[in-house]
């Protein structure tokens, strides 16, 4: 359900709200306005890769028998650490290039991409648990 509220708040083109907690808005507005980075949640980690990837490591890493498969796993993931620091490093040129009307469009098609998601990932896990609405859909 959040998938799919982060998905029409995309559509939409609104930006990820910040929440600061009871404790900052009581230590004052510059620390506050430090903790509103998302960058220094260490959540920060998880929220970049997701469930899926770090699912996936974790099998190909119990799957791999030798230590040239564990490094090729290691590289790969070296591999697309730089690719994403590369990535962070150009997203200021890029938002100069695109200007905000870009950026806008851009915004809803990740939303709308995101939103089929959503649907199709809730419509999966309500056919599982109520199993007639999967033989319905298949008639």
């Amino acid at each position: 359900m959040l998938l799919l509220t982060s998905a029409l708040n995309m559509l939409n083109a609104k930006p990820a709200e910040v929440k600061p907690s009871t404790n900052e808005l009581a230590e004052g507005a510059e620390k506050a306005a430090m903790g509103a980075s998302i960058a220094v949640v260490p959540l920060t980690i998880p929220l970049l890769t997701g469930p899926a990837t770090m699912s996936t490591v974790v099998i190909y890493a119990e799957r791999a028998q030798t230590v040239l498969q564990m490094a090729a796993l290691v590289g790969y993931g070296v591999v697309i650490a730089l690719v994403t620091a590369v990535c962070f490093s150009l997203a200021d040129p890029i938002a100069r290039v695109l200007g905000k009307t870009g950026i806008n469009v851009l915004t809803r098609l990740m939303g709308l991409i995101l939103a089929a998601l959503a649907v199709e990932v809730m419509a999966d896990g309500l056919g599982k648990l109520f199993p007639i609405l999967g033989r319905a859909a298949t008639l």
